[in-house]
């Protein structure tokens, strides 16, 4: 609906190498075990986390994916683009999203299995889903942070359901932001690194911040641009861009079905074969590029979350926002090691920047309007 394509990975590589720097622990990829529709991924340090497709993995697949034998499980959607070429969600391209999925639990299942004391763990619990969800407190700086780190993901590929983004307290994930106190901490929400309309008139990549002044927190934006001025890193605050609008992802939705209908109707009366194929190719663009914007989340639940999955008043979001020039050299974004540096810098810039101001940011969120 609104031309935008994405790597939404970073918030997960961000906690990956999080968790690594505080336990030193090797993400390095070992093995992969292929069972029916079901693939394993099995790290040197004994994680493991599955992933499954609607059909059967063919040998072909099998060898791809064999390739990423060896690699670090951090940027997870960068090893499965370098392996695949591509990867698109809604059942389109089910086995690099399985894959993905698996080394991306298996990377979360990492820390919980070698370090049971100290982090905590639940599994998605919405039907069919089945990402990982791990959280620990760790000492940033002499600062004491909940970091939380978590996988949306669907059985067979397909999805995802990602009712449980963000820090969104419902289902099995309620218990664990409770824990790390997350419902009442000022939270910095990682975001994805996306080519969009935002795109147009950049003429380097630039992190975004939204944060709608009553919805969110004002005192967390604040913080992520004094941070970004400080290291030198192009950063806009982005106004009203988070703000909660109850039925606006069910109207995108109608909209949505409604290009499908009509695409539907024109094939229900075509004679030629040049014209079905043609009706195809347009219903497939809508499924693997529009889909994705509206089936990510439950309606009435966006009403309250938004499209970030902000408890209210807690937060702000961040997004890297690539160029024209870039999107026209990478239809999919991609991040690489140094994206990733930035994104950790301006992470640990921004708690620094945020705890000067802790109270403001904390009051914020029990205050009413």
């Amino acid at each position: 609906m609104n031309n935008q394509v994405q790597d939404d990975s970073p918030g997960l590589s961000v906690v990956l190498s999080l968790f690594k720097k505080a336990t030193g622990i090797d993400l390095t990829i070992e093995k992969f075990k292929f069972e029916e529709n079901k693939i394993t991924a099995i790290l040197k340090n004994g994680g493991e986390g599955y992933g499954t497709v609607k059909r059967k993995y063919t040998l072909q697949e099998k060898s791809i994916i064999n390739s990423l034998i060896g690699k670090e499980a951090v940027n997870t959607h960068t090893l499965v683009l370098e392996a695949f070429g591509r990867i698109y969600g809604q059942g389109v391209m089910e086995t690099p999203v399985a894959v993905q999925t698996a080394i991306a639990n298996a990377a979360l299942n990492s820390f919980t299995k070698n370090y049971p004391d100290k982090f905590i763990s639940t599994v998605e619990d919405i039907e069919n889903n089945i990402g990982n969800i791990v959280g620990t407190v760790l000492e940033i700086n002499n600062i004491p942070v909940s970091v939380l780190g978590t996988v949306n993901a669907t059985e067979g590929g397909i999805g995802p359901n990602e009712d449980l983004e963000g820090n969104s307290p419902n289902y099995s994930k309620k218990l664990i932001i409770e824990k790390l106190g997350m419902d009442k901490l000022p939270t910095l929400i990682i975001e994805a690194m996306i080519y969009s309309k935002f795109s147009k008139g950049l003429e380097k990549p630039t992190y975004f911040v939204r944060g709608d002044a009553t919805d969110d927190n004002p005192f967390v934006v604040e913080a992520v641009v004094k941070a970004a001025k400080d290291l030198g890193i192009e950063c806009k605050f982005f106004d009203g861009a988070a703000k909660r609008m109850k039925g606006a992802l069910k109207s995108n939705t109608e909209k949505v079905a409604n290009k499908i209908i009509e695409l539907g109707n024109a094939l229900k009366i075509s004679e030629f074969s040049k014209d079905k194929v043609q009706i195809i190719s347009d219903l497939a663009d809508i499924i693997s590029q529009d889909c994705g914007g509206i089936s990510f989340m439950s309606n009435e639940l966006h009403g309250e979350i938004g499209g970030a999955g902000m408890i209210k008043r807690t937060g702000a979001v961040i997004n890297l926002v690539v160029t024209e020039e870039y999107g026209e050299e990478n239809p999919i974004p991609y991040l690489t090691e140094k994206d990733l540096e930035d994104y950790l810098n301006l992470t640990v810039a921004s708690i620094e920047k945020l705890i000067k101001n802790i109270d403001m940011a904390t009051n914020h969120i029990f205050s009413v309007k």
